[in-house]
């Protein structure tokens, strides 16, 4: 079999693909990068062609052909352009040489491609003139001088194999080649992740996910003076904030200016904290704001309002894209009720002489005001102030401070009689396992808020909350703190502040529900934390291990 080739030119419109071409998939991949590539510098490798019935068929070349007539068809070539060939023997084994065409060429790494790229941006090519002439976009050829611009040792790592494509992007994220290399050392190889990668090279900067930069505003920040770092690999949300003192400048700012405004409703104290998360508000008793009915016509108006946001929400649909005017009026109508709402509650002097408001953050980074806050110190003034005024309202009238009503019997014969009435309520209680479910949840969500000692369950059942914040390196970055807080933010929305209605709550809401919310309580007690010492085999660790393996958490 005779395999000598000749090299000439032949014209584009002669040229016909050999249909017994070894590739079936994937040959217009790429065909748009191919095309602009071909116009840019011209067609770099000649197509092998074979003469079969006075027709030229390329065995080898097709997708430089495909190109070539991409080309001609919209007129940036002629159809008789000259094409170099090189034409092989007639009775030569067509699917041998395309095979060989296909398989024995191997692939740029793609680190050599990076470095390529760098090299002609480098030599004074603009990223829109090699991007035109590549047949890419521009964010693809400022990704790939990204990656160009790696550390000569990270982009050896990544030729070696030693790390992914994914991970040399999360090294891209700073442009410090010294910290790069400094990371890629101080990293185990498990420790090379993607997330932990980033997390060492923006170490003290602030992630554009974290609550306080969406109660600011990057705008805001930026305006401010602030830097920013892009991470071109990240989604949407891939920047991070340089100058921690500015944004918590600027935080402190903005509450300190809601504070103000909050000032006027004569709280005993108001204070501001960027971060006030349950293990906070447990130093704090809770009051709760008196109800009060509105009269008929605001009750109306209010009622018109309610019907009218609902009919809007109705037309919501939830697998489509928002309509801005239908969201901005259902706000707008939002606004009207909270108003209108705010009517229904009165916080009674008393309470306003000895309680206060923190100005915090929600979890969703929007202004947040806790009302109703009492410390222990006031609380135990409260308590002394109102039995001291007591003892003085009975001297003046001449009576004795009230006392409890004696039942006439022996306090044994009353310890008997409530040890028997405790043990008939448990033993009812085993066999109604729907109120036993509601009394626990009730009794562990008040436990949780701090809100047991107002109105105590006589369930005896108390669960410490754990805070992982204050083991985090970096909490801001954290998704499961983010989204941990998340849910108990909306539980906390969700449900009736004052104990009382939350009992009633409970006993009205389905199982499914109460186990949700005993979900959240359980997860608030979680601790899995090893600590300095501490033995990681130790039974507290081995059970996380377990509980970590049922819940399928990699």
């Amino acid at each position: 079999m005779s395999t000598k080739k000749q090299t000439t030119t032949i014209p584009l419109s002669q040229l016909a693909a050999w249909k017994g071409n070894v590739r079936k998939t994937g040959a217009k991949d790429g065909l748009d990068e191919l095309i602009a590539s071909i116009s840019a510098h011209g067609l770099l490798q000649s197509l092998i062609v074979r003469d079969e019935d006075g027709q030229h068929i390329v065995i080898a070349g097709r997708r430089r052909l495909l190109a070539l007539k991409a080309l001609a068809k919209a007129g940036k070539i002629a159809d008789v352009f000259a094409v170099p060939c090189r034409v092989i023997a007639s009775d030569s084994d067509a699917a041998e040489i395309c095979l060989a065409e296909n398989v024995v060429r191997v692939s740029m790494h793609p680190a050599d491609q990076f470095e390529a790229f760098r090299i002609v941006i480098d030599n004074g090519a603009t990223i829109a003139d090699v991007a035109a002439r590549f047949g890419v976009s521009e964010d693809i050829v400022e990704k790939r001088l990204k990656l160009g611009r790696l550390s000569p040792a990270i982009l050896k790592a990544y030729r070696a194999d030693d790390i992914g494509l994914e991970q040399a992007q999360a090294f891209a994220v700073s442009d410090d080649r010294a910290a790069q290399e400094r990371v890629f050392k101080e990293l185990s190889p498990h420790q090379l992740r993607p997330n932990l990668i980033r997390r060492a090279l923006t170490e003290g900067e602030v992630p554009a996910t974290d609550k306080r930069v969406r109660f600011v505003g990057v705008d805001a920040y930026r305006q401010a003076g602030g830097t920013l770092r892009r991470d071109l690999f990240a989604d949407e949300e891939g920047v991070y904030l340089q100058d921690a003192a500015l944004l918590d400048k600027l935080v402190r700012e903005k509450l300190e200016a809601a504070a103000a405004q909050i000032g006027g409703e004569s709280w005993s104290w108001v204070e501001t904290a960027p971060d006030f998360g349950y293990p906070d508000s447990a130093k704090f008793k809770q009051a709760f704001p008196e109800r009060v009915k509105l009269p008929k016509k605001e009750q109306a108006a209010l009622d018109k309002l309610c019907k009218q946001y609902d009919r809007l929400a109705e037309t919501v649909d939830p697998h489509a894209d928002d309509d801005p005017a239908v969201m901005a009026k259902l706000a707008e109508l939002q606004a009207q009720i909270d108003a209108v709402e705010a009517k229904t509650e009165r916080w009674s002097p008393e309470t306003l002489t000895h309680a206060g408001a923190i100005i915090t953050i929600g979890h969703d980074g929007d202004l947040d005001i806790r009302r109703g806050l009492i410390r222990p110190e006031d609380a135990r003034k409260a308590k002394a102030a109102a039995k001291a005024g007591t003892v003085a309202d009975a001297g003046a009238s001449g009576e004795t401070a009230e006392k409890p009503v004696s039942s006439g019997l022996s306090a044994a014969l009353v310890t008997d009689l409530t040890a028997n009435r405790s043990a008939a309520i448990s033993a009812v209680l085993s066999g109604k396992p729907d109120i036993a479910l509601a009394a626990v949840v009730h009794a562990t969500w008040l436990d949780i808020c701090n809100r047991a000692s107002n109105a105590p369950s006589c369930l005896l059942i108390r669960v410490k909350s754990f805070r992982h914040e204050g083991f985090v390196a970096i909490p801001g970055a954290s998704k499961g703190i983010e989204a941990f807080n998340a849910a108990l933010e909306r539980w906390r929305e969700r449900l009736p502040g004052d104990p009382a209605a939350l009992w009633q709550w409970c006993l009205a809401q389905p199982r499914e529900t109460l186990l949700d919310l005993l979900a959240v309580c359980a997860a608030c007690a979680v601790d899995s934390v090893l600590r300095k010492g501490e033995r990681a085999n130790s039974e507290r660790i081995r059970h996380a291990d377990a509980l970590a393996k049922a819940l399928s958490l990699n």
